[in-house]
């Protein structure tokens, strides 16, 4: 009983306040009256009527005739207004919408509310984030939501990513497919699921990755992403020509200052030498260097930069799990992340996880 009167009062109030507020009253007297349009051009039409008579172009009895039309237009024009601004009629129109607002209000909430609930807790509502939340109970949650809506293009976005974060490639791969056939292929779209099938593949792009790759580059010939990848694919299995091709193709689209352009003059060295008959570094030689880059940094030691160098060394040679290895020091070594920037990236995009 306390609630609906409560309710009542509220909207008594409310309701006395709407009336008060259409009812007509004047808010300020002392205001200059503007004339509407009409009345406007009736005046205006009286002193054309006068600024005729001056001049002669109308005679007095003429002129007096077009004055009493003027007259009469402006009484019934004054009579319609002041009809349509009747402060009585106003003021029963917005006491009728007064009242029918209070009945639909009662009439909709006695239908639909139930006042004999208790509140519910803060702690149960599920609209409230919780106040910690891990990856893995975001990713439940994404994922309880996608059983129920399987089409729904945004979740799938958003979990691909987390699930190349924890190593889950296949799940990511799934995803990816998911978007792509939600929403269309685009060439990062394609770039994504040929690195999560490629991770799934411990680092093999052969097969459908490199198909993926290759639709990517024809879909834009701009992206970075898959044009290093296709290079470094044409370079590993000994095709110079077309590794030449692609990484030459590659250092256009440089601006200067970029992570792999050493990595892209590096590969059109490779693939130079190559075509003139000269040594090629094999696997062996590159990972000999590696392993004495790893060895010093985890004796003495070194810069982000020379961590970050040797997370990329490791993910080219297909040793992702050295590459987490590394990864995992360079965190312990360099615990801001406004450090850690690039090697953060790096990682997220080769779907090395953030383990400590």
């Amino acid at each position: 009983m306390i609630f609906w009167s409560l309710a009542f009062v509220v909207t008594a109030v409310a309701c006395a306040a709407l009336y008060y507020a259409g009812a007509g009253r004047r808010v300020n007297a002392a205001a200059a009256v503007v004339d509407s349009p009409e009345v406007a051009h009736l005046k205006l039409q009286l002193k054309e009527i006068e600024s005729d008579l001056a001049l002669g172009r109308l005679g007095a009895a003429e002129a007096t005739a077009a004055k009493g039309e003027l007259a009469r237009e402006l009484m019934r024009l004054k009579a319609t207004t002041r009809t349509a601004t009747d402060p009585g009629t106003r003021r029963g129109l917005v006491a009728v919408a007064a009242v029918v607002t209070a009945v639909l209000a009662f009439g909709v909430y006695g239908a639909l509310g139930r006042p004999d609930l208790p509140a519910q807790p803060l702690a149960e509502r599920q609209d409230v984030p919780p106040p910690e939340m891990t990856l893995d109970d975001a990713i439940a949650r994404i994922e309880a939501q996608l059983k129920l809506k399987p089409d729904d293009l945004r979740g799938w976005t958003v979990i691909a990513p987390a699930y190349m974060q924890m190593g889950r490639f296949a799940d990511a791969a799934n995803a990816l497919r998911k978007v792509i056939a939600l929403d269309g292929p685009t060439a990062d779209r394609e770039t994504d699921l040929g690195e999560a099938l490629m991770m799934a593949k411990d680092g093999d792009a052969s097969g459908e990755p490199l198909a993926l790759f290759r639709s990517a580059s024809n879909r834009d010939v701009a992206h970075v992403r898959s044009r290093y990848y296709l290079a470094s694919e044409a370079t590993r299995e000994g095709d110079f020509a077309t590794a030449k091709a692609e990484w030459q193709g590659l250092l256009k689209l440089s601006k200067g200052g970029e992570s792999w352009v050493a990595n892209a003059e590096a590969g059109l060295a490779a693939a130079e030498a190559g075509l003139n008959g000269g040594e090629v570094p094999d696997n062996s030689a590159i990972a000999g260097m590696v392993e004495g880059l790893s060895s010093r940094l985890n004796d003495s030691g070194g810069t982000i930069e020379e961590w970050t160098r040797l997370v990329r060394s490791r993910l080219v040679l297909g040793q992702t799990e050295l590459a987490q290895t590394a990864y995992d020091a360079a965190r312990k070594a360099y615990r801001n992340a406004g450090d850690r920037t690039e090697l953060d990236v790096l990682a997220a995009d080769n779907g090395l996880v953030a383990s400590n």
